[in-house]
């Protein structure tokens, strides 16, 4: 292996300090690792008109270019999602922030189906299996119901980092969670009711 390949034994912090200290193979073993994550986020929440490639160049530039500044108590993967972020929010300048919700718990717990019985698993579970059918359900939701679920659910972070990430606290982003989450299940289950 040449030195700064990617090893999943060299850590992302060693990498970024190999990478500071000139090493650009430390920079690209970084880009290799991340990149899938990162491009997953960005094709998931872009609006139509951007170019998901685009952005995660931009992403990549950007992280080159700011790498001096990287806090090394923030994980490499959501700050590189948080790069992602930013850089759509500014080459998308229509408003991304939803109004605060104000739907009752109740309300999205009935629409998932809080307390009626339902035979929908199996269906749902085969639907999910789908990578379109999921794709065509998130991007139904509201620009911060998808952000929040991608974070969470998708990549795994832990909640403090996707609080971060999505510029909330944890508090806020537990609340964002449990919300779209039900909004999630309601449009997956009309999507079982519409046979799409």
């Amino acid at each position: 292996m040449l030195p700064g390949e990617d090893d999943a034994r060299t850590s992302d912090l060693a990498l970024i300090r190999r990478t500071a200290g000139g090493d650009p193979c430390a920079f690209e073993s970084l880009v290799r690792r991340h990149q899938p994550a990162v491009f997953r986020f960005i094709s998931l929440l872009i609006r139509d008109g951007l170019d998901p490639e685009e952005i995660l160049t931009e992403t990549f530039l950007a992280a080159r270019r700011t790498l001096p500044r990287y806090r090394e108590d923030t994980p490499v993967r959501s700050w590189l999602l948080g790069l992602a972020r930013q850089i759509l929010h500014r080459r998308d300048p229509r408003p991304q922030r939803q109004i605060p919700d104000a739907a009752p718990l109740r309300d999205l717990g009935e629409a998932a189906g809080w307390g009626r019985p339902t035979n929908d698993g199996e269906r749902l579970a085969e639907r999910l299996a789908d990578r379109g059918f999921l794709e065509r359900t998130l991007a139904a939701l509201p620009p911060d119901d998808r952000e929040i679920l991608i974070l969470r659910d998708l990549e795994g972070l832990p909640g403090e980092e996707a609080a971060a990430v999505a510029g909330l606290t944890e508090a806020a982003a537990r609340n964002r969670l449990l919300r779209a989450r039900l909004r999630l299940v309601a449009k997956l289950k009309e999507g079982l009711d519409d046979g799409r």
